[in-house]
């Protein structure tokens, strides 16, 4: 545990040290948001309500959604796991003493706890002040909502990990950032929430782990499940992070025995 917070610690002072990144990821934020409320202005179009959500919901959902949520590019770590696995540095995580998938879990888990803090947050003050922003449903409502965003974080990383060990077998990172930047976009409701969505794909996209990553945070933030089904869709996510886990295990057990090294 030493190990694996140090790792974190050391990823979070790394980060820091790009004080041009971190403005630029303020703006990008900034006009995303801002792109997004201008969206959903333009979609309800003078209406108060659509399909049972209010445009205050909506701008919560976008400011929040597009924040604390859903703003990181998850296939940085496919792009450093497929760079790992062409330069051949993926040998070296065979001498650490921790695991690759753990290693890469701490390493990315530091970035997203330092980017809540001082990108997400001051985003956050910015557009609730310029538009408003709805508080959780309830008090009980806002500390569910801090479990799921616990869930969602640990979700989008263990996604990320899975789609980028599979590098192992396709050899090409690049298609796979793609196709799970699409998915992710798509199916965990960051750019249009699942309420939105035709009956079959929303049946079908609820019950999928990206769900977790924004759209049911969400749904809890603004009432929209009752604390019994919040509760039990949080026992449900809990549960697809524990599969992928063991999934990403038995991935990473299949890739070590692909790995030849050559000259060592």
């Amino acid at each position: 545990m030493r190990g694996f917070l140090a790792l974190a610690a050391a990823a979070i002072r790394q980060q820091a040290g790009y004080r041009a990144e971190i403005l630029s990821m303020v703006l990008g934020a900034m006009i995303e948001v801002f792109a997004r409320i201008s969206i959903w202005k333009a979609v309800y179009g003078g209406q108060h309500v659509v399909a049972g959500i209010t445009l205050p919901q909506m701008i919560a959902y976008a400011i929040i959604g597009a924040t604390l949520l859903s703003n990181w590019d998850t296939a940085l770590v496919v792009r450093e796991i497929g760079t790992a696995i062409r330069t051949g540095q993926i040998a070296n995580s065979l001498i650490r003493p921790a695991s690759f998938p753990l290693m890469l879990f701490a390493e990315n888990l530091g970035p997203r706890l330092f980017n809540f803090a001082v990108v997400g947050t001051p985003v956050i003050v910015v557009f609730a002040l310029l538009y408003g922003l709805l508080p959780p449903a309830s008090v009980a409502h806002g500390l569910v909502f801090i479990a799921y965003v616990a869930v969602s974080t640990t979700l989008l990383l263990l996604i990320s990990i899975l789609f980028g060990l599979l590098s192992f077998w396709v050899f090409d990172a690049h298609s796979l950032e793609w196709f799970m930047r699409g998915f992710g976009a798509l199916l965990s409701g960051g750019l249009v929430p699942l309420w939105f969505f035709p009956p079959a794909l929303a049946e079908a996209a609820h019950v999928l782990p990206f769900a977790w990553i924004t759209y049911y945070p969400m749904a809890v933030y603004l009432g929209q499940l009752d604390l019994a089904s919040a509760f039990t869709y949080l026992a449900v996510g809990i549960c697809w992070v524990a599969g992928l886990v063991g999934l990403i295990a038995a991935l990473w057990s299949g890739a070590r025995r692909r790995i030849v090294v050559q000259g060592g």
